[in-house]
């Protein structure tokens, strides 16, 4: 999806939801500096850049809401280009503290608000035979951790759903991009209640939200399927995948 050079992003409308801080944020500054015009969403728009193409409020988990926004940005630029499913809430919390509200406010949000506004932003992309969905996951979609139940869930979902998808849409001309970042250093954890995670994992080099940019927008440059970030994100999974019994061992040793 992207020019001739890794990076170029020259002209391209690329439509970033929860795009007010954090990954969503630095992946809108990384755009704009590629040349993309850029839409940004966040619950509180007041918090958007005032660099943004087009600044719009959203609450992904309203259906209506997206539509609205996905026609109006479509109205204004002509077109997206590319959609960046990045809006996502955590909850960390043991299996016997999550509730099934819990699950579902959890995977309202970092799933179903995917597929909404995909549903919204494809058709034009398949009309055109050219464009790109990219789904920021996890490595806890990829891997099992505790008190990680309703995170973990979400993020698989969004994985196997777009792995689904990817075969659906096969030969479009629309690429289905899956970015897996490991611990990010943001104010994710914070806002999930989990304010003392940089204490509970002493000597942990968290990756920073202009890292996952940057590998992001070069994976959608290359039109990979998607990138595990992170060389010890990645010996882990493959770790987990050849010998989870060893993974667990591990982790328990650690404390």
């Amino acid at each position: 999806m992207g020019g001739d050079t890794a990076g170029d992003f020259t002209g391209q409308v690329v439509f970033i939801s929860g795009a007010s801080s954090g990954i969503g944020l630095a992946l809108a500054a990384a755009f704009r500096q590629a040349g993309a015009k850029v839409v940004g969403t966040s619950r509180d728009a007041s918090r958007l850049p005032p660099w943004l193409a087009l600044g719009l409020p959203l609450d992904v988990t309203d259906g209506p809401g997206v539509i609205a926004a996905a026609a109006q940005a479509e109205r204004a630029l002509g077109r997206v280009d590319i959609l960046v499913n990045n809006a996502g809430v955590g909850l960390f919390l043991s299996w016997e503290e999550t509730s099934m509200v819990d699950y579902q406010r959890v995977m309202d949000v970092n799933f179903y608000g995917a597929v909404r506004l995909t549903q919204a932003l494809l058709p034009g992309m398949l009309e055109r035979r050219r464009g790109a969905i990219v789904n920021i996951a996890s490595v806890a979609g990829e891997r099992g951790y505790a008190k990680h139940t309703a995170y973990c869930a979400s993020k698989h979902a969004m994985l196997g759903w777009s792995k689904g998808l990817r075969k659906d849409i096969d030969g479009s001309g629309v690429d289905i991009v899956d970015i897996c970042p490991p611990a990010v250093d943001t104010p994710f954890f914070e806002n999930a209640g989990f304010a003392d995670y940089r204490e509970k994992h002493p000597g942990l080099s968290m990756m920073s939200a202009e890292q996952v940019a940057a590998e992001t927008l070069a994976s959608i440059a290359a039109r990979e399927r998607g990138r595990i970030l992170g060389g010890r994100a990645r010996a882990l999974w493959l770790l987990d995948t050849l010998a989870p019994s060893a993974v667990d061992l591990l982790q328990k040793l650690k404390g």
